[in-house]
């Protein structure tokens, strides 16, 4: 029997009718991880912890958790513009709110809060090439924002690394350089390099100066509220440098690791590193306030899109007919 060879060039997917599988792979896979996240600690356990937090640092929490993904969507606002398009604001903080709270419960950024982020931008008429320079530049903002962060945690108080690891102050405040160095250095490539980068065979325009300096300064404000949410919750046990050092650490053990949310990864450096006070409660209330509340709404705004969707494509279809 002879087969025939198909040239890939030849192979076309449709990526738009595919696309209406996501919703029903993430957002069961969501809920189901946002459950186990907690099926280790027993309900009483959940709300005792809560419950012990003073309910102004609670707040706080609540507060700078919002913050930290008011300046999610600021990525993705200035991904669209990177991209050369425009949208208006409500249905980027809808895009980015959903698959971020998606996303970070369900780990894998490129295919979790990607896919998603590509069924909403597709629905409002950019390409698979503008969604995944969207994706990619994301994904840069989030490494230039830890980068950064710990960089200026390291200057700032570098004893933190010799209190937690043993690192002495001069080759901590070396590290802190370094990170603020690469983060300059990618900014001045912004500025001076005008032809694309190459990274194994795939062209990487890098932005105007402008917008990679916004990049650094959103990507830096977002992980310093998040930082900000657990120090409100564990702010008997640490400095706020402190906590910024531990998860600045944690989170990238997190995200080399591809674990979802970080879920136990996050909690081993922090407790190992902290190792003060209620921790593992704090960490517990962390998770509801800044994951699984989160994640609910999503769930909820995922749900109620779809629905949309779906209303707008039978009114669409029997206008059609009746034409």
């Amino acid at each position: 029997m002879r087969y025939r060879r198909i040239p890939l060039h030849d192979m076309k997917v449709d990526f738009k009718k595919w696309s209406a599988l996501i919703p029903v792979i993430m957002l069961p896979l969501g809920i189901y991880l946002g459950y186990r996240a907690f099926r280790g600690h027993s309900l009483a356990d959940v709300l005792a912890s809560v419950a012990a937090i003073p309910h102004l640092n609670l707040a706080a929490a609540f507060g700078c958790a919002a913050a930290s993904y008011l300046c999610l969507s600021g990525f993705d606002t200035l991904a669209i513009r990177y991209a050369g398009r425009s949208l208006p604001y409500r249905k980027i903080l809808l895009t980015s709110f959903v698959s971020l709270s998606i996303g970070h419960n369900v780990g894998v950024a490129a295919l979790s809060s990607g896919t998603l982020r590509y069924r909403f931008y597709s629905g409002f008429g950019l390409t698979g090439v503008e969604v995944g320079k969207i994706i990619v530049f994301c994904g840069i903002t989030v490494g230039l924002g830890l980068m950064t962060l710990g960089g200026i945690a390291l200057l700032l108080h570098p004893q933190s690394l010799q209190e937690m690891l043993g690192v002495a102050s001069p080759l901590a405040r070396a590290a802190g350089v370094l990170c603020l160095a690469l983060s300059a250095a990618y900014v001045l490539l912004s500025w001076k390099l005008r032809r694309p980068l190459t990274i194994r065979g795939h062209r990487l325009y890098l932005p105007s100066p402008l917008i990679a300096l916004a990049q650094i300064g959103i990507g830096t404000l977002n992980f310093g509220f998040v930082a900000a949410t657990l120090h409100q919750l564990l702010a008997a046990a640490s400095t706020y440098l402190k906590m910024v050092a531990a998860y600045v650490m944690g989170n990238v053990a997190g995200l080399i690791s591809h674990v979802p949310g970080g879920l136990g990864v996050l909690e081993y450096v922090i407790s190992t590193l902290i190792g003060e006070g209620d921790v593992i409660g704090a960490l517990i209330a962390f998770r509801i306030v800044y994951f699984v509340i989160p994640l609910l709404i999503g769930s909820l705004l995922l749900l109620a899109s779809e629905v949309h969707r779906h209303r707008n494509g039978a009114d669409d279809r029997r206008a059609a007919q009746r034409t």
